[in-house]
């Protein structure tokens, strides 16, 4: 399950482009510099969307289209679809585009060439999402939903009265932001709230308020039919303030910076949970974080000259905290060749960077298979590279001001195939996409294949290498694991169905 979670969430999300500046442009500054003239801070760009790549030729369908379903296998008008994007720092998504679907659950999009995360609602189902392409149809499935019902009281136990709750999925430190499931203001006299459109996977409850600082419900999963109760209380939190500034000490105006909560999740990695609290940086480099969290935070950096900067503080006492020292640095850089699994270089490969603080970047490899990314934080980033429906996923580590050098070839074709059917509701399920993933040699990469079902359901993938895969509906939670054999077809069957409401036990007596 951790495995499905982290090859889900690895995919989810925005693509963002490496765009690079001209050398042109780079030289002037490099002549201003020297002039000693003074520059205006290079604002954090978006890079979400592909640039320089041809436009969608006129007969080509739609940007985004799809249908959404409900678990009796119908389609379901009046539903929700929102698509984010990365639009002011690589882990803060931001919706670009919002579309409901007609009478027979369709609905599309017109957006720019990118890859973006779409987010399905409506009243009394649970909220599901996926990773959407240009030029793809994606299928949808609401689930029936669970219930919370809860209360929001401030630190003396009286109610707060107006407060926001975000349902937020329960992704890892080193992923991608995924968008709130659910989002929404309430204004309530005793502090009280409901929420019905929750998923059947593991969520967080956020609430927030004016003057105070966000607070996070534990890790829960909440069936269709069960009903949660949840009493969540916000405290003032603390300022963090600090000072942004270059590699050399000098201060750096105008980055954007934010804070975000990393709760711990015991033997696994901490979870993210999005950004807690925004700031700009003055003249001098000065920013001030109000209302904080207790608990470990990463403080992270954004503008358009460095890579994204982070460091992780410990806020246990408001009293004795010490401004930040936010150190914005050039990153390492990443270039290779795209290969097939015969070592041949790739053209018009997608590669995309994904990593907490960055989100994704995406770029082209070349006419002879090369691609190259910079200002690229260090650390150990994951590297996906697709061509069709096959996908390649390794990770990479980056040294500060050091160029990684490292190629991408995709997994070696074999006599293995797997085939099978999806339904919902006893009815076919067109138009879902599945992936698939198995592990790829002693490296850690891992080998994924996202397969399309027909119109009657069905789905065949061929050329597959033995070993163990994991396979998933996406935009659900269905699942399960099965075995590749050479030269044999391995069936596998799926039925998107409600999972069962999960047994708790009572209390037991001390």
């Amino acid at each position: 399950m951790a495995l499905g979670l982290l090859l889900v969430g690895a995919v989810a999300g925005v693509v963002l482009f490496l765009s690079l500046r001209p050398r042109a442009e780079q030289a002037a500054g490099a002549r201003a510099r020297a002039a000693g003239a003074e520059e205006k801070p290079t604002r954090y760009r978006n890079r979400a969307l592909l640039r320089g790549v041809p436009a969608a030729r006129p007969e080509a369908r739609p940007t985004i289209s799809g249908r959404v379903y409900g678990m009796d296998g119908n389609t379901i008008a009046g539903v929700t679809v929102v698509a984010s994007t990365f639009e002011v720092a690589g882990n803060v998504l931001s919706t670009v585009g919002s579309v409901k679907s007609d009478e027979s659950g369709s609905f599309e999009f017109k957006l720019p060439d990118g890859t973006y995360q779409l987010n399905a609602s409506a009243e009394g189902y649970g909220a599901t999402s996926t990773t959407a392409h240009l030029g793809e149809a994606v299928s949808l499935v609401l689930p029936k939903s669970g219930v919370i019902e809860g209360r929001v009281l401030d630190e003396r136990g009286e109610p707060v009265r107006r407060f926001a709750i975000d349902v937020l999925s329960v992704v890892t430190a080193d992923t991608p932001a995924t968008p709130p499931l659910f989002s929404r203001t309430f204004e309530s006299a005793d502090g009280s709230f409901r929420v019905d459109q929750l998923p059947s996977w593991d969520i967080v409850v956020r609430v927030t308020a004016a003057e105070f600082a966000p607070t996070f419900s534990p890790m829960t999963t909440v069936r269709a039919g069960d009903v949660e109760k949840m009493e969540l209380t916000l405290t003032k939190g603390c300022v963090l303030t600090g000072r942004a500034v270059d590699s050399s000490g000098a201060p750096l105006p105008g980055v954007y910076v934010d804070a975000e909560s990393l709760l711990a999740a015991g033997e696994m990695t901490n979870f993210a949970m999005e950004a807690a609290a925004q700031a700009q940086t003055e003249d001098d480099g000065s920013f001030s974080l109000p209302h904080v969290p207790k608990g470990t935070v990463a403080v992270r950096g954004y503008d358009g000259s460095n890579a994204v900067s982070s460091i992780e503080v410990e806020v246990s006492s408001c009293d004795s905290l010490a401004p930040v020292k936010l150190v914005m640095s050039p990153g390492g850089s990443l270039s290779g060749v795209a290969r097939d699994a015969d070592g041949k270089p790739v053209a018009g490969a997608r590669l995309t960077l994904m990593h907490r603080p960055i989100g994704f970047v995406n770029t082209v490899s070349d006419e002879e298979g090369r691609f190259q990314f910079e200002q690229v934080p260090p650390g150990i980033i994951r590297v996906m590279m697709r061509r069709g429906e096959q996908v390649m996923l390794a990770g990479v580590e980056i040294q500060e001001g050091k160029r990684t050098q490292q190629d991408i070839t995709l997994a070696p074709q074999s006599t293995g195939e797997i085939r099978g059917r999806v339904t919902v509701g006893d009815k076919p399920l067109p138009g879902a996409r599945l992936m698939l993933a198995t592990a790829i040699g002693d490296e850690g990469a891992i080998g994924m294949y996202y397969p399309v079902t027909a119109e009657d359901g069905s789905y065949r993938v061929s050329g597959l290498p033995p070993g163990a895969y994991i396979i998933n509906v996406e935009s659900t939670s269905i699942g399960a694991g099965l075995r590749v054999k050479t030269d044999e077809v391995t069936t596998m069957d799926l039925r998107v169905i409600d999972l069962p409401r999960m047994v708790k036990e009572a209390p037991q007596p001390r």
